[in-house]
Formats: C-alpha cells, sequence, structure tokens
C-alpha cells in the first residue's frame, strides 16, 4: 500500500514539473514580446482617441517582423508561465509610465495682445 502510495505521490510531482505547453520553434524573446505589447498598447491607445485612424494588426506583424502565428504562439506559451507573463506586462507597463512622464511639447510662451 505505501508503494501505491509513494507511486501516485512521484506522478503527481512528475506531472506537475513538465511543461504543458511545448516551447514553439519560432518563440519570441522576452524583449520582443515586451516591445510588441508595448506598441500594441500605444496603438490601443492613440486609436481610441481618433476612431478614423486605424492601425490594422499586419502592420504591427511586419514592423516587428513576425506573423500572426509566430506571436499567437508565443503569447500562449509565456501564458502558460505566468511569474514570466507578468515580468512582460510589468515591463510594459514601466515602459509606458516613462513614456508617459517624458515631456514631447516644451511650453511655449505666447504673448498676449496689449491694446
Amino acid at each position: 500500500m505505501k508503494q501505491i502510495i509513494l507511486l501516485l505521490i512521484f506522478l503527481i510531482l512528475a506531472g506537475c514539473a513538465q511543461d504543458r505547453i511545448a516551447k514553439p520553434n519560432n518563440l519570441m524573446t522576452l524583449d520582443q514580446m515586451v516591445k510588441f505589447h508595448l506598441d500594441l498598447a500605444l496603438i490601443n491607445a492613440s486609436s481610441s482617441g481618433a476612431k478614423d485612424h486605424y492601425v490594422p494588426m499586419d502592420t504591427l506583424y511586419m514592423f516587428h517582423k513576425i506573423d500572426s502565428s509566430t506571436f499567437a504562439q508565443s503569447n500562449v506559451y509565456y501564458a502558460s508561465k505566468p511569474k514570466l507573463y507578468i515580468k512582460i506586462f510589468e515591463s510594459v507597463k514601466t515602459k509606458l509610465k516613462h513614456i508617459e512622464q517624458q515631456d514631447t511639447l516644451q511650453q511655449v510662451e505666447i504673448p498676449t495682445l496689449r491694446e
């Protein structure tokens, strides 16, 4: 009976240690995933303000030199590893905060007209 219990415990632990999602051959690096998600967030933010400016996803894929399948497989793989997936989105959040803090417009004094 002890042997059966030990065998079951071993099988459960061995099953937990295996990757549930196989690593794809064309896996995007963590840095590539961060850059892709950053660009995606910027496009979504800019298009929400101007409904007549639509950026197709194909453009984003071409810019990053990937296809939709590569992104989908990489996204599923990283989503199966929560610690890495959280790390990707924390990096995106940090970069977005940095972009937000940058002052892209210099304040210009506008002279007032005096009569």
